[in-house]
């Protein structure tokens, strides 16, 4: 008797529980739980499992390799059951089932590729480099599709199921390797920066939100020197980008789809001219016209608006008619040019107080404000997993120093902190703080915050300066 199914009832829990992976945001519960469920679901015994563990480069995740090699056979199995069988009187949800384990097995599967792809697009940031591994990834793709294109036609072609998969793995990329910390009060940051990228339905993002989260403008507010503007430059850096595969090419370099500006520091005349752009003789200076971000980003960039609460009204004014309209004009020209790309601010002020003392203004405020993430302080992350500060030590010296001094650094930066700082110190400067006082440990062998006078613990013993030490 001719099998009349594609996978059998328990492979098709595996496969569902591979698929949901697909659309799961990586730094909530709910990922972990599939990934319980899934070795709870596959016996070994099936499925050949004598896989050495092997560790993601990028995500540490050590069941990788393991997801690959199931969702291998349960499509292979699948694809030699359609060849033997009727597809007639096969239910819809094994065909969907089938196309979601293609998407989860591809993309895992390309992994590797998409990696050395986003090292040399870092590496070459002026160029928009050919992706000349695609073409593997495509007869992947024709392997698993094609023969069963009788019953049914993927979702995705070819060029999208490849555009998404770099954005996938270029948002990890991102929010996993930059915004660095174990804690759970970094992971959830890590999460909300997430859904900021893909919303809280990654397949609703997927259907229908991809190529319009242009029109949901991002407000990141926190203490100076929490990383404001690196949550953003993860976001900006992981947005959707066409890819073209006649010329294996993508839009753009997403290293160039980010342009940041700290409005604080310049004159309302400058921020104009470098957002909207001017015209040659718009006012004294201009020597020639020149191009402003909003005209610069294209469809797929990002404006990084720093210190909003600091412009001027008027300023705030002519930005939210860009926001409003979606059209500005350059300083000294009457033309109305379309802004097409996303807009990010960040601050330290509180806007609300800012609204009630009129320095800010309500309408503006609500435009920017449909998308918030908060940053939290160097405190509220050492007060949730205190032993975080060794990390981030480590983290900091490395970068300074490089791998093989960074560790004796690091020693001596948590030594003379252990000694002689409060264990609740505030670090009023957040990370920024922390980077200078490894600096001046560094250089003179103390820190000294400047902000307050800080009193020092009472002087460690020998026996527990060699605790500290042997810990670290």
């Amino acid at each position: 008797m001719k099998e009349r199914f594609l996978f059998s009832p328990s492979e098709l829990g595996i496969a569902n529980t591979l698929n949901a992976m697909i659309y799961a945001n990586p730094f909530r519960a709910k990922r972990h739980e599939l990934d319980a469920t899934f070795f709870d679901l596959v016996d070994t015994k099936d499925f050949d499992f004598d896989v050495e563990p092997v560790v993601d480069a990028l995500s540490r995740n050590t069941y990788i390799q393991s997801y690959v090699h199931v969702a291998e056979i349960l499509l292979n199995k699948a694809l030699l059951r359609y060849r033997n069988a009727s597809s007639k009187g096969l239910p819809a949800s094994q065909f969907a089932a089938y196309e979601h384990l293609v998407y989860f097995y591809l993309f895992h599967w390309s992994l590797p590729m998409i990696d050395e792809y986003i090292r040399e697009c870092l590496e070459y940031p002026s160029q928009n480099p050919k992706w000349i591994t695609f073409r593997e990834l495509e007869d992947k793709y024709r392997l698993y599709f094609e023969p069963l294109s009788a019953s049914f036609s993927p979702a995705y072609p070819i060029e999208d199921f490849a555009s998404f998969c770099f954005q996938f793995r270029r948002a990890f990329f991102h929010t996993f390797n930059t915004l660095k910390g174990n804690s759970s009060v970094l992971n959830e940051l890590r999460a909300r920066v997430w859904d900021s990228i893909f919303t809280h339905d990654m397949r609703r993002y997927i259907r229908s939100l991809y190529d319009r989260m242009s029109d949901i403008y991002t407000l990141i507010c926190g203490p100076s020197g929490s990383g404001k503007e690196v949550v953003a430059r993860c976001i900006g850096l992981s947005r959707y980008i066409p890819f073209d595969s006649r010329a294996l090419k993508f839009e753009r370099n997403f290293t160039e789809s980010f342009h940041a500006i700290n409005l604080s520091a310049l004159s309302s005349t400058l921020i104009e001219s470098e957002l909207f752009g001017h015209k040659k003789g718009a006012f004294t200076g201009a020597l020639a016209d020149k191009i402003g971000y909003f005209e610069s980003s294209g469809t797929f960039g990002t404006v990084f608006m720093d210190e909003i609460g600091d412009t001027d009204p008027l300023v705030q004014v002519k930005l939210l008619r860009v926001l409003q309209t979606r059209q500005f004009q350059r300083l000294g020209d009457t033309q109305a040019l379309p802004f097409r790309g996303k807009v990010m601010a960040a601050t330290n002020v509180d806007l609300l107080e800012a609204i009630e003392a009129g320095n800010f203004r309500e309408d503006f405020y609500y435009r920017l404000c449909a998308d918030q993430i908060r940053t939290p302080s160097l405190r509220e992350i050492l007060d949730d997993s205190p032993d975080e500060i060794e990390f981030l030590l480590g983290y900091i010296c490395r970068k300074f120093v490089g791998v093989e001094e960074g560790e004796g650094l690091k020693k001596e930066c948590l030594l003379w902190i252990r000694k002689n700082m409060p264990a609740n110190y505030e670090w009023h400067g957040n990370f920024r703080e922390l980077e200078q006082c490894v600096r001046n440990v560094m250089v003179h062998g103390e820190y000294v915050p400047h902000h307050r006078k800080v009193r020092k613990r009472t002087s460690l013993s020998e026996s527990e300066v060699e605790i500290l030490v042997s810990i670290s």
